[in-house]
């Protein structure tokens, strides 16, 4: 058995808490991407902006999605 230094064994350990902090984090914002959030309205908010752009149906941007992938 060989000998292993204090020095070694602790920065062998920091890297690994690194390593798994990081793909901690990865997955973290992976996740974070694909979620929505769903606002409440409250008799005291102000009302909805007519004026803002429409999003497309799901079946539509599923279809031209889908037409891309060919």
């Amino acid at each position: 058995m060989s000998f292993l230094s204090p020095l070694f064994i602790w920065t062998d350990a920091m890297l690994k808490s690194g390593k798994v902090a990081l793909d901690s984090m990865q997955t973290v914002a992976r996740r974070a991407q694909s979620t929505r959030v769903g606002v409440i309205p409250t008799p005291d908010a102000p009302a909805k902006d007519s004026t803002a752009p429409r999003r497309k149906p799901p079946m539509k941007a599923k279809r031209k999605a889908k037409a891309r992938r060919r």
